[in-house]
C-alpha cells in the first residue's frame, strides 16, 4: 500500500473547515470537563495550577472554533480563497458562445469529480455537481471542435456516467476515451499522457482545482491550456439569493466552498512537498500563448 496515498486521504479527513471545527469544540469541552473534576485527594498547587489552565484553554479553543466556523462561512472568506484559486487561471474567453484558443485541440481532457450512481436514479442525477458541469461544458467545447476527441479520467463508475451524459448530448461514443486507472488528482496526468502524448489539448476541471492540476499536468511534460469551468468567485463573489443580505451572514454554501478551496490549497501544498508539481508553470495564461510569446521574443 501506498503509506504517502494513505496518509494524504488521511489528512484531508481531518483537515477540513467542519472537522476542525468539531476537533477544537471537542478538545474544548474535554478541557473544560476535566478543569471541573474534583480529586478526591488534595492536590499540589502546580495541579491546581494545571487544572485552572486547562479550563482556561478549553474556552478559548472553543472560541476559536466558533469564530473561525463563523469566517468560512460568510461570503468575504470563502468569496476570497475560492477567487485566489480561480483567478490563476481564468476561464477562456469566449465570443458569440464559443471559447477562444490558439490552436485547435486534438483532445478534450475532463477530468472525473465523483459520482451518485444508484440503480433507478435518473440520468442527469448520476454526477455530481462538479462532475456534471465538468462534462457538459467539455460537451459545449466538443461541439465547436468535433474533430477533437474527449478523454474523460477518473474511476470506471465516474467516466462511465459521464460517458453516458455526453452521448445524451450527442457527442458519438467513438469520440469519447475512458482512462480508469487514475486514483487521484496527480495521478491524472501520468495515464493521460500516454494517450495524448504531445497533442495540443484543453484540459477541462473546475476554476478552483485547475492551478493544481495545471502544475501537476506540466510536470509530466504536457502543455494544457486551461478551460476552467465550475466557477464561483471569478471576477467577483455574486449572491445566489439577492433577496437576502449574504455579506456577513453565515451561510451553508459559503461552508461548502471554503472546503472545497481549503482542499486545493492543501492539494498544492502536498504537491509541491512531494515534487509532483511543476513550479515553472505559467499562471493566468494560456498556456499555448505562453509558447507562442516565448517563440517570438527569440528571434
Amino acid at each position: 500500500m501506498d503509506f504517502a496515498f494513505l496518509l494524504k486521504k488521511t489528512l484531508s479527513v481531518y483537515v477540513n473547515p467542519v472537522t476542525i471545527t468539531l476537533e477544537l469544540l471537542f478538545l474544548g469541552f474535554v478541557l473544560i470537563a476535566f478543569s471541573r473534576k474534583r480529586p478526591k485527594k488534595q492536590r499540589g498547587e502546580r495541579w491546581t495550577r494545571f487544572v485552572h489552565f486547562s479550563g482556561g484553554l478549553g474556552l478559548f479553543l472553543i472560541a476559536t472554533g466558533m469564530l473561525f466556523l463563523f469566517l468560512i462561512s460568510i461570503d468575504p472568506v470563502a468569496g476570497g480563497l475560492m477567487r485566489y484559486l480561480e483567478q490563476q487561471h481564468p476561464p477562456l474567453e469566449e465570443k458569440n458562445g464559443e471559447v477562444v484558443v490558439d490552436l485547435e485541440p486534438e483532445f478534450i481532457v475532463v477530468l472525473a469529480s465523483g459520482d451518485r450512481v444508484a440503480e433507478g436514479r435518473p440520468e442527469l442525477s448520476l454526477l455530481t455537481h462538479a462532475s456534471y458541469l465538468r462534462i457538459t461544458s467539455a460537451t459545449r467545447i466538443w461541439k465547436q471542435f468535433p474533430e477533437a476527441t474527449i478523454v474523460l479520467t477518473g474511476n470506471a463508475t465516474e467516466t462511465a456516467a459521464m460517458k453516458l451524459i455526453a452521448t445524451r448530448f450527442e457527442v458519438p461514443a467513438a469520440r469519447i476515451i475512458e482512462e480508469n486507472e487514475s486514483r487521484d488528482t496527480k495521478d491524472h496526468p501520468v495515464f493521460v499522457k500516454k494517450i495524448i502524448g504531445d497533442a495540443p489539448f484543453l484540459l477541462v476541471t473546475s476554476g478552483t482545482q485547475m492551478p493544481r492540476a495545471f502544475r501537476l499536468f506540466a510536470a509530466q511534460g504536457l502543455k494544457p491550456t486551461p478551460a476552467a469551468v465550475d466557477i464561483w468567485a471569478y471576477p467577483e463573489w455574486g449572491n445566489p439569493n439577492p433577496y437576502q443580505p449574504s455579506l456577513l451572514i453565515p451561510r451553508a454554501s459559503n461552508l461548502y466552498a471554503s472546503s472545497v478551496a481549503m482542499h486545493e490549497l492543501m492539494g498544492m501544498a502536498w504537491a509541491e512537498l512531494r515534487g509532483q508539481a511543476s513550479e515553472t508553470a505559467p499562471v493566468g495564461k494560456n498556456a499555448l500563448v505562453e509558447k507562442e510569446e516565448t517563440v517570438e521574443l527569440s528571434f
